[in-house]
Order: C-alpha cells, then sequence, then structure tokens
C-alpha cells in the first residue's frame, strides 16, 4: 500500500531506560511534542508484558495521531491494532503465520523490512513490504547488527533494486541526516539520539527541521 511514511521513525523500548514507567513518560513526552513515527522494539519484555504495553502505546500513538508500528511481533501488532510491523530478516517465517498476505489484505497493516545487503533486499522483495529499512549506515550506539556500517552509498545501492520508500538506519545524527534525506531516504531512524538527549524535545524539533 506504500502509505507516505513520516521523514523522522523513532525507535525504542523499556531496555533504553530504568523502568517501564521512565519510558512510558519520555515516549508521552515525545507523543504530545509532535513525534510522527513510532516504533516499538523491545525484546526484554515476555509475551504478557509487551501486549499490555503495546496496548497503551496504541492508545497515546491514536490520541497523537502518530504512526505506531510494532517490532518482531506481527501476532501482538494484530491483536493491539498497530498501524505496522517492522521485521528482521530472521523473523520473516512469522509472515507464514499471523500475517499472511491473506491477513494483511484483511486487516490492513504497514510491513517494513530491515535489510543489509542486495541479497536480503531481493530476499525482502518476494514478501511485498511497504518499506525498507537500509543499514546500518553509520555505527549504531544502541544497537549491534555484526554488519560494518555500509555509508550513503548503502541508499543508491539499495534504490537501484526498488522504488520503494527506504529507510536509513544507525547512527544518524543532526550532521549526518540530511545528507541521507538527500541520497534518497524517505525517512531517518533514530533512537539514542533521542533516548539519550538532556532535551529530547529539543532533539525532536531539530530533527523535524532536517
Amino acid at each position: 500500500m506504500n502509505p507516505p511514511f513520516p521523514r523522522l521513525l523513532y525507535l525504542a523500548g523499556t531496555q533504553d531506560f530504568d523502568s517501564v514507567d521512565s519510558f512510558e513518560r519520555h515516549l508521552r513526552t515525545l507523543l504530545e511534542a509532535g513525534l510522527p513515527w513510532f516504533q516499538l522494539r523491545d525484546k526484554r519484555l515476555d509475551d504478557r508484558a509487551l501486549s499490555l504495553l503495546a496496548d497503551r502505546v496504541r492508545l497515546w500513538t491514536r490520541e497523537c495521531g502518530t504512526l505506531f508500528t510494532l517490532n518482531d511481533r506481527p501476532d501482538i501488532a494484530l491483536l493491539c491494532e498497530a498501524d505496522g510491523v517492522h521485521l528482521g530478516q530472521e523473523d520473516l517465517s512469522a509472515l507464514e503465520g499471523a500475517l499472511s498476505s491473506e491477513e494483511r489484505q484483511k486487516r490492513p497493516m504497514h510491513l517494513g523490512i530491515s535489510t543489509h545487503n542486495k541479497n536480503e533486499v531481493l530476499r525482502a522483495l518476494t514478501h511485498h513490504p511497504d518499506y525498507l529499512g537500509v543499514g546500518p549506515v553509520f555505527a549504531s550506539m544502541t544497537k549491534e547488527t555484526g554488519v560494518a556500517p555500509r555509508g550513503v552509498a548503502a541508499l543508491s545501492e539499495t534504490r537501484a533494486l526498488t522504488t520503494l520508500p527506504l529507510v536509513a538506519i544507525g547512527g544518524i545524527t543532526l550532521e549526518n541526516g540530511a545528507a541521507l534525506l538527500a541520497a534518497g531516504a524517505a525517512s531517518l531512524a533514530v533512537s539514542s539520539l533521542l533516548t539519550r538527549a538532556d532535551s529530547p524535545e529539543e532533539g525532536l524539533k531539530a530533527l523535524l527541521v532536517l
């Protein structure tokens, strides 16, 4: 369906904070400040805790008009009525279960897939995603991928294979973000830039004008 994705995607979960409460306060502050797109990425929580948290995030994002994507779990994404789900290459088998093509037609949800090289792009395209994550463009402070940073060229390499929206991921800063947008990224995915910011609201404001 290729919806018009916002130019900024924020990835975060409870593991980035001292407690669930502090994560929730942080997220609600950013939502109220105009965060356009949020992806809940939390591998630490068990199924029940993640489902309960996803329900709350869905409520808050809906109130603020924010696009909500859940990482890894299409089953929970469907239950909480998230706008979409994002999967890594190792999670694509889930599409054969909870998020089959038929299910996506009945309950429209966008699908994003992470890619790190040409072969992964070609594999992802067979699942008909709505956007591709491209990375890591620069070294990430929050997630070890085992893949060397690919630089801005990763965007042009991926663009040669698809016209889908591309989301640049990995080590994005205020200094390099504009160059990634100019190189063809439809959106910038950030994490530590906001989770570790002294003033997340000011950081968000600066990112939104890139």
